[in-house]
């Protein structure tokens, strides 16, 4: 301390602490860390493996629903204008329910949702993800940060290269006017796509999960209750995540999606605002330069 008793704080010990303050935002515990834990009110859509035959119809409805475009050759993964997706595992019998169904999970903590910078993408007081694409930017943040490779970059304008990102919205306006859930499940004629209140859901889909046990699904488990947060979009195998393609454990991009929402774009921001004031510290030095030639 100084003779006014004012601490003072010297380089080497500034260095310190500047260490530890940027160690702890590296080293935070990736998931709980970054969002509050899902409300088990919280609107939710649980997809059982067991009761899905490939139908389809859960596409056809997000077509019709969402208006988007049909493709010309069916599709083998997610895109800008393809937000749901049934797929075929390779190498499993029909008997063992080789169909997966792929749209977005609607994460706790959204890696997507950190990383956007117009806050197209937030979180909806329900709880899913929503998305406004009138405040999206472009920047394609979010197709590279989400773990599970939902959002995609579509043209909206083919001459000027324009692009915006697209995804699942939980089919928001419904929802949100409590006329309706989104339209894959509402849609699906097996059972497979239910939706309503996340805690409700859980306790059904653990109850799944040991009835499947039961009849020798041994690997039959709920993928979701916890993964990035816990997901909204709830997910009952019959076997280990990744033989859906499935990471086993979705939090290291949210972690590093976190630290370039804290750290990197704020530090770009500073940077650009640096070299602005920077040139204009120039320009006005150069002016001084040159009224003192002038005089």
């Amino acid at each position: 301390m100084d003779s006014n008793k004012r601490a003072t704080v010297d380089r080497r010990d500034f260095l310190k602490l500047t260490g530890v303050g940027l160690g702890g935002l590296f080293l935070q515990p990736s998931g709980q860390a970054f969002a509050s834990a899902p409300n088990e009110e919280d609107a939710a859509i649980l997809y059982d493996v067991s009761k899905c035959t490939g139908c389809r119809v859960c596409e056809e409805a997000c077509k019709e629903y969402n208006s988007l475009p049909i493709e010309t050759t069916p599709p083998s993964d997610l895109s800008a204008i393809k937000w749901n997706l049934i797929k075929q595992r390779q190498g499993v019998d029909a008997a063992d329910w080789p169909f997966f169904y792929y749209q977005c999970m609607h994460c706790t903590d959204a890696a997507c949702v950190m990383v956007c910078p117009t806050e197209a993408l937030h979180k909806d007081a329900e709880g899913f993800v929503a998305f406004d694409q009138k405040k999206c930017n472009g920047c394609g943040y979010c197709t590279q940060f989400c773990p599970f490779g939902v959002p995609h970059l579509g043209d909206v304008n083919l001459i000027t290269g324009q692009a915006k990102a697209a995804k699942c919205t939980f089919c928001q306006e419904k929802v949100r006017a409590g006329t309706g859930g989104p339209s894959c499940a509402e849609a699906c004629p097996t059972g497979a796509l239910t939706w309503g209140r996340r805690g409700t859901l859980l306790e059904e889909a653990k109850a799944r999960v040991a009835d499947l046990k039961a009849e020798g699904y041994k690997e039959a488990r709920l993928y979701g209750e916890s993964e990035a947060g816990g997901l909204h979009r709830l997910s009952i195998l019959l076997d280990e995540p990744r033989a859906y393609g499935l990471p086993a454990d979705p939090q290291g991009p949210i972690s590093f999606s976190f630290i370039w929402q804290k750290v990197i774009q704020p530090l770009g921001g500073i940077a650009v605002g640096a070299t602005a004031l920077g040139l204009m510290i120039d320009w006005l030095v150069a002016r001084t330069q040159i009224k003192v030639e002038e005089a």
